[in-house]
């Protein structure tokens, strides 16, 4: 496993990393608990097959909010996945590229440009990744948008849905040929597509909605230092380890 990263030093506990708090431990990356699922602790699981409520009393007892309800509310600038997370999560090696310049919460003014959203978190971010199954880096591009509240009243993850489904209709139009794509098993609902780019690189795209949230993640096998053709296998090896970490994140960052 690769060693975590250290944080960049920061006033106080910010964005999703605050979580970590709850259990005295900073070194967790960002959503808390949810990288103690990833990693495989026992935690959840103990609290959850024992069927511990909420109200249950005494010192070391952790309320079930703690463990997976989603919350009430999201404070803007809360949310930043790419600044506060992707970068400490220890089951990929990842370098980031881009200047973090394509964040938005448009609780700060900025239009959702979404159809009936009305408040969307979203970000685009570029890293490089070096893969478990092979020395030669990927590109890796991660993309999400958020729907934190529907205009009206409406459903946040209705409104959702509706964006996924413009998404994956326009999936395939970015390789230069298609392989393969279908849906896939990385997320409640998910699609993906497997193929080349224009430049004769294996890439591969897996679009995910987890609640009110739709993300892409995206690798392209660099040209210059590809060692052969990556299978659909390998990208799709990697894009899990992502996405069981930022299902569990969204579930819970997600405000009910």
């Amino acid at each position: 496993m690769v060693e975590e990263k250290a944080p960049p030093t920061k006033q106080g506990l910010h964005g999703w990393k605050a979580a970590a708090a709850v259990f005295g431990c900073g070194t967790l990356a960002a959503f808390g608990v949810f990288g103690v699922l990833v990693g495989g602790a026992s935690l959840f699981l103990d609290f959850t097959s024992s069927g511990i409520a909420a109200e249950t009393g005494g010192s070391g007892d952790l309320p079930a909010e703690h463990i997976g309800e989603p919350r009430s509310s999201l404070e803007e600038g809360e949310m930043n996945v790419c600044e506060d997370n992707l970068d400490y999560l220890s089951s990929i090696n990842t370098t980031r590229q881009d200047g973090g310049e394509d964040y938005v919460d448009t609780a700060s003014g900025a239009e959702p440009e979404i159809e009936d959203a009305e408040r969307v978190v979203r970000d685009d971010c570029l890293w490089t990744i070096i893969p478990s199954s092979n020395s030669a880096p990927w590109h890796f591009r991660f993309s999400y948008e958020a729907v934190i509240d529907a205009e009206r009243g409406g459903s946040a993850e209705e409104v959702a849905a509706i964006r996924y489904e413009e998404v994956r209709s326009e999936l395939s139009s970015e390789l230069a040929n298609v392989e393969s794509e279908g849906k896939t098993d990385l997320g409640e609902k998910s699609y993906s597509v497997y193929g080349t780019g224009d430049q004769g690189q294996s890439v591969y795209i897996a679009l995910i909605q987890t609640r009110s949230a739709v993300y892409q993640i995206r690798f392209d096998d660099q040209v210059d230092t590809s060692v052969g053709t990556v299978s659909e296998n390998e990208f799709r090896n990697e894009a899990r380890k992502i996405a069981d970490f930022l299902g569990h994140g969204f579930e819970y960052w997600i405000p009910e």
